[in-house]
């Protein structure tokens, strides 16, 4: 099989995940399925930065402008993750009873206009590397919309921890289990034997580790932050409404 599949088996692993998810939130399967599929498409844009400067996997499934199915596989299951990881853990129900001024659909477009204006400048015109460059959009925007919903903060810090844990274990026991895994990283790993090139844990990129909590930082409390809901504690697992 040598390098050609291991990034798509890495993706089976985050599916597995995303699947195990998907599961459990039965009351927020529909806005899971929707968040995943407008990330799953954002997967192979991202290459376009990514590929240049941070790395590049072998694609097994290409697709005929840039990445594969491999990113699509990722952009989705990331998406979901992202989204409702902390809600399948911690979440017993939301209650989108809110006032509709509390409802921001829109401010999905803000984010991946900060996301974009931090890659072209940070990354094309100033050249930091794309993976600070992503990881600094996203992060000014969970600031901002920290400050418009205090609320989420619990939230976000635990997504963001959850999505790094999940990429860490996925990492880690990959390349325990299978060695070559080491090899495969220095392989597409672009920072590898550079100054930024640190591993922690002796297996992981600590930019991925950036990444995964820039990630879930933002995505995390998204749902609740574009329909104007708040999290309850309490069963059963459905969602309220102002009606109610």
């Amino acid at each position: 099989m040598g390098y050609k599949y291991a990034y798509l088996v890495a993706n089976i692993f985050f599916l597995a995940v995303w699947l195990i998810i998907y599961f459990r939130v039965k009351y927020l399967r529909r806005p899971m399925l929707i968040l995943s599929l407008i990330t799953a498409s954002f997967g192979p844009i991202s290459e376009i930065w990514y590929f240049a400067d941070y790395w590049k996997p072998e694609i097994a499934l290409p697709l005929p402008i840039v990445g594969g199915v491999e990113d699509l596989l990722f952009g989705f299951s990331i998406g979901g993750i992202g989204a409702f990881a902390y809600e399948s853990l911690f979440v017993r129900g939301i209650c989108t009873c809110v006032e509709k001024k509390g409802r921001r659909e829109w401010f999905l477009l803000v984010f991946f206009a900060i996301e974009g204006a931090a890659m072209i400048i940070l990354n094309n015109f100033l050249g930091l590397n794309s993976i600070y460059a992503s990881s600094i959009g996203m992060i000014i925007f969970a600031i901002v919309m920290l400050i418009l919903r205090p609320d989420l903060l619990i939230h976000a810090i635990g997504s963001a921890v959850l999505v790094a844990g999940t990429m860490f274990i996925i990492y880690f026991l990959g390349q325990e289990f299978f060695p070559q895994g080491h090899f495969w990283v220095d392989r597409i790993w672009k920072l590898s034997g550079t100054e930024q090139g640190v591993i922690i844990f002796k297996h992981i990129p600590w930019t991925e580790m950036l990444w995964g909590l820039s990630w879930g930082l933002v995505w995390g409390p998204m749902y609740e932050f574009l329909v104007g809901a708040r999290t309850m504690t309490f069963s059963p697992r459905r969602v309220f409404s102002k009606r109610e």
